[in-house]
């Protein structure tokens, strides 16, 4: 685990990007001068910070390298401030199994980058979002190339920082190896549909951390972004024991901002301590299934009435 008196203040960024990139690095900019003049030594940025267009075609001609002019932009705006940015889905360009002759698409990476200007790590979104809800029907996997490595970034200011984004919150066994790894602050940058959002966001959010007992960061796109697509927001903060530090509104470009202390996560792990708890034995055993009889059932229900 990190160094037990570590404190780190972090400010989570919520913005409506558009399809003009110059304004949604002006909007960045002005997020990450925010989250310096408040005092934070780290700030995340939701999903698509960049950029956000109509469709899957505009998103694949958007996308760009990691070492190509627009990133190498937001690594000098994060040595400008020496500030850690965790830049949370930006559209890299690549091609589909990593060889030539495949199908161009890009990666939704989610770029840590040190207060040098030096990208630290990068994770590649693993769970993509294929679904189909009210907001409409979504294939993400259509253009998209699926990460299949788990990223943890030890030593940030104290802290250990591990790398998700938006759907990936659904599923806690990503966040399970993240807490058995050492994580102390997980980190869900997202775009989430307004009725997700509204059904699951602060649930799920607060289920992870309190099962992690690791700190959760979630910065988000808010608002509506053009006639296709609008964002939940409810950029959020949420500490080990699933108390909410800081929250936003579902609307407002900002940030907010909130202390971490290694101190309160070690104090809940010692009382409570769930990884030492766990039964790997158990759980990688085949499930036992039992089938119940009619008779059985009968029983059940006259002991009911």
């Amino acid at each position: 685990m990190s160094a037990s008196h570590a404190k780190m203040k972090i400010a989570v960024g919520q913005m409506c990007s558009t399809d003009d990139i110059e304004y949604n690095f002006s909007v960045v900019a002005d997020l990450v001068a925010q989250a310096s003049d408040a005092g934070a030594k780290f700030i995340s940025l939701p999903e698509c910070f960049e950029w956000i267009g109509t469709g899957p075609a505009a998103s694949v001609a958007q996308a760009a390298p990691l070492d190509g002019e627009l990133f190498v932009r937001y690594r000098k705006l994060a040595a400008e401030y020496s500030m850690w940015c965790a830049y949370g889905g930006f559209h890299e360009k690549i091609v589909e199994g990593g060889g030539g002759g495949g199908k161009e698409k890009i990666g939704n990476s989610h770029i840590l980058v040190s207060p040098a200007g030096e990208v630290t790590a990068t994770y590649r979104k693993t769970h993509l979002f294929d679904v189909d809800i009210a907001d409409g029907r979504f294939l993400e996997s259509s253009f998209t190339e699926a990460g299949d490595k788990v990223v943890l970034v030890k030593g940030v200011e104290g802290f250990n920082v591990g790398l998700t984004t938006c759907y990936d919150m659904r599923f806690p066994l990503l966040y399970a190896g993240l807490q058995e790894a050492g994580a102390d602050l997980l980190l869900a940058p997202s775009a989430f549909m307004v009725s997700t959002g509204e059904a699951h966001w602060e649930t799920l959010i607060r289920a992870r951390a309190i099962e992690t007992q690791c700190y959760f960061a979630a910065s988000a796109q808010a608002g509506t972004h053009n006639a296709k697509r609008t964002s939940y927001g409810h950029s959020i903060i949420v500490d080990p024991w699933g108390k909410v530090l800081a929250r936003m509104d579902g609307e407002t470009t900002g940030i907010a901002v909130a202390e971490l202390d290694m101190e309160v996560a070690n104090a809940i792990r010692s009382k409570m301590p769930i990884l030492r708890h766990r039964r790997p034995d158990v759980y990688d055993s085949p499930v036992s299934i039992v089938q119940a009889t009619a008779a059985a059932t009968a029983t059940s229900a006259a002991a009911e009435k």
